[in-house]
């Protein structure tokens, strides 16, 4: 089993440890003249058999041939293990009174035990670095989980949305049919009277259609300014102007004049 570094280790460690039933804490660091920080405290929780059991995990060779510090911590434990990948440390290297756990492809497994300490600092002051470092641990855990649950319910408002838009994807699909019959309505009388296709199946840019209208408009125009010019040629018989202009009839001079205002316009 391979794992990086001696932190992926100790947590590996305190996740077993946990698992069949001690109380956990990482990188406790030891007061008094001792020095030195224990990886992995493990505590059975029972008031009448007191077992307090540090594990300095090891995960190279080297490291365990010049770091002998770990036997100090005696002073606060009843046991104290060596924990490191199977096969790296034989238990007859170490002490009598230290143990060994080993960590293989099937999980921990201690090759010795530990002899029993009484350990003469065993006190209140340890106790306490442990419940400070456990808030630590637990504060972690805690703003992971929240974080977990925040990505969750980030996970949860995406899938709604999804949801609600295949709902009114499905809720629409009338209106869209309609929509598309509209649009090939439209495309018969273009068809029709104009000449004109739009191909629905692509439908045309604001520009097609502004061109197409835009003729339209213009043509409509023309045909306005002819009717006047047609209104006015039919007028030539008439008189220039009216003899008696209290009679409201036609002449020729108002029917050139409004074809004429007409044309400025168009």
């Amino acid at each position: 089993m391979y794992f990086k570094n001696e932190h992926d280790l100790q947590l590996d460690l305190a996740k077993h440890l946990r698992e069949v039933g001690y109380l956990t804490y990482t990188e406790i660091e030891i007061k008094g003249g001792r020095g030195g920080r224990a990886d992995v405290i493990a505590i059975k929780p029972s008031y009448a058999n007191k077992d307090c059991r540090i594990y300095e995990v090891k995960n190279n060779r080297s490291t365990f041939n010049n770091d002998s510090k770990y036997e100090k911590y005696f002073d606060v434990c009843h046991r104290m293990y060596i924990a490191c990948p199977s096969g790296m440390i034989k238990k007859d290297e170490l002490p009598p009174k230290i143990g060994l756990i080993v960590r293989n492809e099937n999980g921990w497994h201690v090759v010795k035990a530990a002899r029993r300490n009484n350990p003469k600092d065993f006190n209140i002051d340890f106790v306490l670095s442990l419940l400070y470092r456990g808030y630590e641990e637990t504060l972690v855990q805690r703003r992971l989980r929240d974080k977990i649950i925040a990505e969750e319910n980030f996970s949860l408002k995406k899938q709604a949305y999804k949801i609600g838009y295949e709902i009114a994807r499905r809720l629409d699909k009338d209106r869209e049919t309609e929509v598309e019959d509209w649009v090939i309505k439209c495309n018969e009388l273009f068809k029709k009277y104009l000449d004109v296709d739009i191909n629905y199946k692509r439908l045309p840019s604001l520009y097609e259609l502004e061109y197409i209208l835009s003729s339209i408009s213009h043509l409509a125009k023309d045909i306005q300014y002819i009717k006047k010019i047609g209104e006015y040629l039919r007028s030539l018989d008439l008189p220039e102007e009216p003899e008696d202009k209290s009679i409201k009839w036609k002449y020729r001079k108002k029917l050139r004049e409004e074809a004429m205002e007409f044309k400025k316009e168009a």
